[in-house]
């Protein structure tokens, strides 16, 4: 199918006008939630510790009577200490924890060693968790450091989205070698809000696209279709998805990533993936990402805002992607214009999409790229 080459904007409207709303909320324990998106806020509703708590093993005395209280003047207490431990309460009419080499606690007479000032070995209400803190909002990643929070909390599960991606490979090398897919590792990677799938491989043939995306769609929230997405005798994803349901766009207006495309089937939104691996990154940057976020209902990643030390001449007509490497804090020089190579990939901190309508940006320029 010839190509039609539409502009990047209108190319990624069309493209989320097909998933209008994002995916059910799951509930999972808190180890598989890592890494998605979480579909409410987490906040607390009562103050964690609720009562005072133990920081430290030792004995829960009244500070008012420890002062004075010093190794060669041992002060007895007229308030029995009581033994604890990490995290318990303290008993009635304690506000401190002496630690045990602090305490001679032979009856009838325990005696302090040293003073403690109030509510020293203690961890006070709240202390931890003030009531109603919101500690992460719905539409961000579940990350590491949330985790003693939500151990503090005694949370093991959590609410959030993650879209079923199926990925589907197609051509004679797939089907001979599926290990010579090296682009199903890089989507996981860029994609990781999602239940990444991976299907059979299926040959690069009309019917046989089609038959596979029909039978694969109403199990899955987007399809990636991996290959076959050229002008070339062999390339027929394009009319393998016109066939299966509806070809929305095929050809867009970057560089690289010209081949790319997408449609629908049985309502599910379906990616053509060029099979080349810089054209397939341009791609998922452009639209895939975008699309992920929507049904994950991810909030959208902020961009890194670099200054130029080397002025980019880009081609108007075509929005042109541009590898970035940070020299200093803030600064950044481009590496290729147009293209991804493999090394100049590796050394970036950030793509920047050149618009069609630019001629590039002169040195010293500000521009907002992608974090990479």
């Amino acid at each position: 199918m010839p190509l039609r080459l539409t502009a990047p904007e209108a190319a990624l409207a069309r493209l989320l006008a097909l998933a209008p709303t994002p995916v059910a909320p799951l509930l999972l324990p808190v180890a598989e939630a890592l890494g998605l998106v979480l579909a409410e806020d987490l906040r607390t509703a009562a103050p964690v510790p609720p009562v005072p708590v133990a920081r430290r093993d030792g004995y829960a005395v009244a500070a008012a009577e420890t002062l004075g209280a010093g190794p060669y003047a041992p002060l007895p207490l007229a308030t029995p200490p009581r033994a604890i431990g990490i995290g318990d309460p303290l008993p009635p009419g304690c506000d401190a924890v002496l630690p045990g080499f602090d305490l001679l606690p032979d009856p009838p007479f325990p005696q302090a060693l040293q003073p403690a000032a109030p509510w020293d070995g203690v961890r006070r209400p709240g202390e931890e968790i003030a009531a109603g803190t919101r500690l992460r909002a719905a539409g961000e990643v579940l990350a590491p450091r949330d985790l003693p929070a939500l151990a503090a909390l005694g949370l093991d599960r959590v609410a959030v989205r993650r879209p079923r991606l199926g990925w589907i490979a197609t051509g004679a090398e797939m089907l001979a070698d599926p290990a010579r897919d090296r682009l199903r590792p890089l989507t996981a990677a860029l994609a990781p809000e999602a239940a990444l799938r991976p299907l059979p491989p299926v040959p690069d043939a009309p019917d046989a696209i089609a038959a596979t995306l029909r039978a694969a769609a109403p199990a899955h929230d987007l399809l990636i279709l991996a290959g076959g997405t050229g002008e070339g005798q062999a390339d027929d994803s394009a009319a393998g998805l016109a066939a299966a349901g509806r070809l929305v766009l095929h050809g867009l207006g970057t560089r690289p990533g010209m081949t790319a495309g997408f449609g629908e089937v049985a309502g599910r939104p379906v990616l053509l993936l060029p099979g080349q691996q810089e054209d397939a990154i341009a791609a998922l940057l452009l639209l895939g990402r975008p699309l992920l976020a929507r049904l994950a209902a991810a909030r959208p990643a902020a961009p890194r805002r670099l200054r130029l030390t080397r002025k980019i001449a880009s081609a108007v007509g075509l929005a042109e992607w541009v590898p970035l490497r940070e020299v200093a804090p803030g600064q950044a020089e481009p590496l290729a214009v147009g293209s991804l190579p493999a090394a100049a990939l590796a050394a970036a901190a950030a793509l920047l999409l050149v618009p069609p309508e630019s001629e590039g940006f002169e040195a010293g320029a500000e521009v907002a790229a992608l974090p990479w």
